[in-house]
């Protein structure tokens, strides 16, 4: 059975502008289907670059433009879904107890956005729903591409580096993310426990009709 490395030289081998549509189109996918793993896609393109001798410009502008099409359409689902909201009001329709909770949200969306943004490439299975939020919400679309192109600039950037100049190789490469990946996944739990306790607790303050904390 092939190793791994000689799946990839196999790949390297095809055309170049073949692989960059491939590219292009796994890195849009990864925000319309998020359990795609985008990361793996980036690593690969730094592996035709660094092994196969591909050209970086090619290779980086696929994954870059793949990317920037899934952050639009995402955004575009976000702006749909705000305009289904509104048309229920206007036809008298009560917004779920839920409903009410995600629109409450949207001022603390809006001043918090740039960071969420930037911060969208270093998130790993939320990447896609940031840039929902941010149409739904409607913060700006050009405020939107430009703080995730600077995201997945240094990103991508970083993960291209180790491949390409550093020489790292694929196996490593991969072995790092997941570790990384792991690491993430864990913050975000504990952040999403702790989220969720602070809610409860301040659930039953005001059950009880004590002062709830307020918000950070």
């Amino acid at each position: 059975m092939p190793s791994l490395s000689e799946i990839l030289e196999s790949i390297g081998r095809q055309p170049q502008w073949l692989g960059a549509l491939a590219l292009l189109a796994a890195a849009f996918l990864e925000y319309v289907v998020p359990p795609i793993p985008g990361d793996a896609i980036c690593l690969f393109g730094a592996f035709l670059v660094g092994r196969a001798g591909w050209s970086l410009p090619l290779v980086f502008v696929a994954v870059m433009a793949g990317t920037g099409l899934g952050m639009l359409f995402d955004y575009r689902v976000g702006v749909w879904l705000r305009r289904r909201v509104e048309r229920g009001r206007e036809g008298g329709a009560a917004p779920s107890p839920r409903l009410r909770s995600v629109l409450a949200l949207e001022d603390r969306y809006r001043h918090r956005a740039a960071l969420t943004l930037v911060s969208n490439r270093f998130l790993p299975g939320i990447r896609a729903f940031l840039f929902v939020g941010a149409g739904f919400f409607g913060y700006p679309l050009g405020r939107t591409l430009l703080w995730g192109f600077v995201s997945a600039l240094a990103w991508n950037g970083l993960i291209f580096l180790a491949g390409v100049q550093l020489g790292v190789k694929y196996e490593q490469l991969s072995d790092w993310m997941s570790q990384y990946m792991t690491v993430v996944w864990v913050l975000l739990g504990v952040a999403t426990v702790g989220l969720g306790v602070r809610w409860w607790l301040r659930r039953r303050s005001a059950s009880r009709g004590t002062p709830a904390p307020p918000p950070g």
